[in-house]
């Protein structure tokens, strides 16, 4: 597989779990990370087929625009990268899905590095309310285990990590009422790629929160 390319800002948000996914699954990668300096030339570029990144360009299939699209490419070129059979991948799309639920309503109700004036009660609301909520049906789907596949690192699981990630950095503890959660976040932080994609050894380099913690 030829070396592929990852363009992203130096935050952790949506680019986070792409980052992990090509990091994890052992993809020779590298990356340019933007400054908010640096996107305007870049948007102007026309590279970016939706006028937004995080962006993946590959020989062999272009340039691949949005998050989900970058991790299932991942899970189509890395043998099980998206389950080792047909019920695996459905938990894969399953939590792919979640992830995405999990980061729309954070980016909603929770004050950004661009947007620091959010309602307050909203936020308020969001972390008392909805997040002990899915997090539930999450522990729930667990069923006792800390993976939910056989690898346990699937691009579902990984691009669910990456929201739960994001979700500590804003609240800590958010996780503690929810044992088997918190077993699947700590096993996939403790990994060595994981390790060295927050820890700005990557090839993105160091990233900064994007979210306001509470």
């Amino acid at each position: 597989m030829s070396p592929v390319h990852f363009t992203y800002f130096g935050v952790m948000a949506k680019g986070l779990g792409p980052a992990l996914t090509l990091e994890i699954h052992g993809l020779d990668w590298k990356a340019t990370t933007l400054g908010m300096e640096d996107w305007p030339p870049v948007k102007a570029s026309g590279k970016c087929p939706f006028g937004q990144v995080p962006i993946l360009e590959t020989e062999e299939y272009g340039v691949i625009a949005q998050s989900t699209a970058i991790m299932q490419y991942v899970g189509r070129v890395k043998e099980g990268a998206a389950g080792a059979n047909i019920a695996e991948g459905i938990i894969n799309d399953q939590l792919m899905g979640l992830a995405d639920d999990f980061f729309g309503g954070i980016h909603k109700a929770q004050p950004t590095m661009m947007i620091k004036d959010k309602p307050a009660d909203a936020t308020k609301a969001h972390w008392a309310e909805a997040v002990p909520k899915m997090l539930t049906y999450l522990e729930a789907f667990t069923k006792g285990k800390d993976a939910f596949t056989s690898s346990g690192i699937t691009v579902g699981e990984i691009s669910l990590w990456a929201v739960l990630h994001l979700m500590v950095l804003i609240e800590p503890p958010c996780l503690d009422a929810f044992p088997n959660t918190k077993a699947f976040y700590t096993r996939i932080l403790n990994l060595p790629a994981t390790q060295k994609v927050i820890n700005g050894e990557s090839p993105v380099g160091k990233l900064v929160p994007f979210f306001i913690p509470n």
